[in-house]
């Protein structure tokens, strides 16, 4: 059987002390990117890799923060972590992900049992606690961040944006291009940030004197899709805000595949703006959060609460404004 390579095998190698070494892998300061190099090299050459177990037994500290998701099928999940987990690995933390695959759109159980068991540091989660799982992860003790959603209802720490305003802009920028059957396409019906947005849309729409008809509303999560766009097209509703931008562009596909036209016959507008992030089929119109900022918010916080700082930092909210970004999908 193979030695197992020890730190002080890397300081030998280098001629650094075994102090030294360890401070290069566990990414403490205070060290030179030519001593970083050095001590890489030799470890790649020896074959040496880190036993996290242990160090996390030694230390209390894992070094990762666990990432929660209801699904990995979002553009908008993989840009925002792709900011967040360069963010976590300047300060020495890897990331580790999971998902609840669909299953629902809280934090549950189930979920937090498999998170716990791999005991990292801290969690930022893309989605809201279930009731029964408040008190459970308040008394966990690990550091536990609401990213995207108001943490406020729970008690706890949330990064989020205004998102009525976000509806808001959305149902302003229908009503000015004369859409005026409003329909609005949501996730799930208890989630806050998808009713914060659909309550931006009808205060919009009712500034306006238009309504937003209870049978125009669509929760695409837990409801039919195919009867949900026969209802859109029977009754000639002309305007929709989506919850996100994926929901758009399926949307605007099957509307399409009905026969009518996307910026005539009907307009869209999304919530993300994931097309600053890749090639998208077509240039949607939709709300921009102002997502690297976004993204660079929630880590900040995660990373002061694994740091112990008691610094105030301003909301993401009072400092930043969601803003329309004009597409093709709306006249």
């Amino acid at each position: 059987m193979k030695k197992k390579v020890t730190l002080r095998d890397i300081a030998e190698k280098t001629g650094l002390s075994v102090n030294t070494v360890s401070r290069v892998l566990n990414k403490k300061p205070y060290y030179t990117k030519e001593v970083e190099e050095k001590v890489n090299a030799a470890c790649k050459e020896l074959g040496y890799i880190v036993d996290m177990n242990a160090s996390g037994l030694r230390s209390g500290s894992t070094r990762t923060v666990a990432i929660l998701y209801d699904d990995l099928i979002n553009p908008f999940y993989s840009y925002t972590t792709d900011i967040i987990s360069k963010r976590f690995e300047k300060r020495g933390y890897n990331c580790i992900m999971f998902s609840n695959n669909d299953r629902s759109p809280y934090v549950d159980y189930e979920l937090m049992r498999s998170v716990m068991a791999r005991k990292p540091d801290g969690i930022l989660s893309f989605l809201e606690p279930a009731a029964d799982m408040v008190d459970f992860i308040r008394n966990a003790g690990i550091p536990f961040v609401i990213f995207g959603r108001d943490g406020a209802p729970y008690q706890m720490v949330g990064v989020d944006a205004d998102e009525v305003y976000g509806g808001r802009i959305a149902g302003e920028h229908l009503l000015a291009r004369g859409y005026r059957k409003i329909a609005y396409i949501g996730s799930w019906h208890d989630v806050k940030v998808c009713l914060d947005r659909q309550r931006g849309l009808q205060e919009a729409l009712a500034a306006g004197g238009v309504e937003l008809k209870e049978e125009h509303v669509f929760y695409i999560r837990e409801q039919e899709f195919a009867p949900m766009i026969d209802k859109i097209v029977a009754d000639d509703v002309d305007g929709i805000l989506c919850f996100n931008d994926i929901i758009a562009f399926i949307v605007i596909e099957a509307l399409e595949e009905r026969g009518l036209e996307v910026g005539g016959d009907f307009g869209v507008v999304g919530f993300d703006n994931i097309q600053q992030m890749m090639r998208m089929p077509r240039f949607l119109t939709t709300v921009d959060v102002g997502s690297r900022d976004f993204a660079e918010a929630g880590a900040d916080v995660m990373l002061d609460l694994l740091s112990g700082s008691e610094e105030e930092r301003p909301s993401f909210r009072e400092t930043h404004k969601s803003f329309l970004v004009k597409g093709r999908s709306t006249r």
